[in-house]
């Protein structure tokens, strides 16, 4: 075989491989609304929505009754409500998080996140960093 068929065998394969390797890993960041209606359509898949909690609402979190049960109402980026389940503990200062990203899916009239993961806002305003330096 020549040389030049050498590399072009190699980049197929290289390219063969980013191409499975992008189907096997298909995050989506959707709304709430579009997360009911991938669900209807995909029961097992989970989806990542980029929200933040609805304050005027209330949290539903009773560690004596169940520890494992955290339910409040948060509104994604295009401003559509929606009700979270979260079955685990409620995660530590999540009233004070600036947005949260959901991962889960729905499951019947509310969303069901598997994970939570939240951007504490202190963490990264500058200002604040500036007052923490000269203390």
């Amino acid at each position: 075989m020549k040389a030049v068929h050498i590399i072009g065998i190699v980049f197929v394969g290289i390219a063969l491989a980013f191409v499975v390797s992008l189907y096997g890993n298909p995050t989506r960041y959707v709304s709430f609304p579009e997360a009911k209606q991938l669900a209807a359509e995909n029961p097992d898949r989970e989806y990542h929505v980029v929200a933040r909690l609805d304050i005027s609402k209330e949290m539903v979190y009773n560690p004596k009754k169940d520890p494992n049960y955290f339910a409040f109402f948060a509104i994604d980026s295009l401003d559509n409500p929606s009700m979270v389940v979260y079955r685990n503990a409620k995660p530590q200062d999540i009233e004070r998080t600036e947005k949260v990203v959901l991962i889960g899916n729905y499951k019947g009239d509310h969303f069901e996140a598997s994970s939570i993961l939240s951007k504490c806002p202190s963490k990264y305003n500058e200002e604040l960093s500036k007052e923490n330096l000269g203390r």
